[in-house]
């Protein structure tokens, strides 16, 4: 195991003000509020590790999580029934806050928050490769870093800096056209992030190509939103080539955001985001999902950083 913990940054620099900060709160509750009525359902059986035993965790605005009792994952257990409406939009709206889609914040959030953590998956990475000289000689040679919900770009920025050669796939249009337009892309043909969404059981064919052509696959603050979130690892599993890299995303539990939103639920604007945030995921929880896929871990390794400031690497 690598691990790392924390970042330094300055909240001013990237715009998170005590009145942003209100802002996302009322914006959070606003929207949770206007998909209250909607249609839910009960989950009975933990996602990532299927245990039926589960306790109260916290409703934030009519939304139940519950901790399971084996795997200490959190989960929303009643969620909207079809949570594909929460992403759907025309354009003229987007997903982000303003302060991801700022040209005058930009390459402040690269600085402070995504550089750091670039270069420290970089780091990993490197120290993977070269366990095998050969390995590390090939992977010099080539490599791709693709990612998927790629939000603003940031993150591939960073990677491109380094030296990888960069693919993303966004859903959401407002992020996509700013992200390709922060990686200079010329033309529609040559922008390096695509229009798309994992759906792992209608997998588009370009994404998928994507994923399987990879060197190092990127899945930041996504998995949290998914409805099969096990069944997502087990997919990068089965379809990433050998010797490449899963980076994950993730908020977690415990952690210091767990307990501000269980102790001011009406006060939340990160970590427990109802309806969106489906699980706030335990290292436990992970560990199950990577353990149920022994020998992708084999020929693999699996990079990820929780929302409670740490970062770790199993292989």
């Amino acid at each position: 195991m690598i691990a790392k913990y924390g970042k330094k940054f300055d909240n001013k620099a990237i715009k998170r003000t005590p009145k942003w900060l209100q802002d996302s709160m009322k914006n959070s509750k606003k929207i949770a509020k206007s998909f209250a009525n909607k249609e839910r359902k009960n989950l009975t059986k933990c996602p990532m590790c299927e245990s039926n035993k589960a306790r109260f965790y916290v409703n934030i605005y009519d939304f139940k999580y519950v901790e399971c009792q084996n795997c200490q994952n959190i989960y929303l257990q009643n969620p909207i029934l079809n949570t594909s409406e929460l992403y759907t939009n025309d354009g003229k709206d987007s997903h982000y806050s303003g302060v991801y889609l700022s040209d005058s914040i930009f390459f402040n959030r690269v600085k402070n928050i995504i550089f750091p953590k670039i270069k420290f998956i970089d780091s990993v990475v490197k120290a993977e490769s070269a366990l095998l000289q050969s390995k590390a000689e090939k992977f010099l040679e080539s490599k791709m870093w693709l990612d998927i919900g790629s939000g603003g770009g940031d993150c591939l920025y960073c990677a491109k800096s380094l030296g990888y050669k960069i693919s993303g796939f966004e859903s959401d249009l407002q992020a996509l056209n700013f992200s390709n337009a922060k990686l200079d892309s010329k033309n529609i043909e040559s922008n390096p992030v695509k229009q798309g969404f994992l759906d792992i059981f209608n997998c588009d064919k370009d994404l998928l190509d994507s994923i399987q052509k990879a060197d190092v696959v990127s899945f930041f603050n996504v998995l949290e939103h998914l409805d099969y979130p096990r069944q997502t690892i087990e997919f990068f599993a089965k379809n990433m080539k050998k010797d490449s890299f899963l980076v994950l995303e993730v908020p977690k539990h415990k952690s210091l955001a767990s307990f501000a939103n269980l102790n001011a639920p009406n006060r939340v604007y990160r970590h427990f985001i109802a309806p969106f945030h489906l699980n706030i995921f335990s290292l436990k929880s992970l560990e199950i999902a990577y353990s149920n896929n022994a020998d992708f871990m084999d020929d693999n390794a699996a990079v990820a950083t929780g929302g409670g400031g740490n970062a770790y690497s199993n292989s």
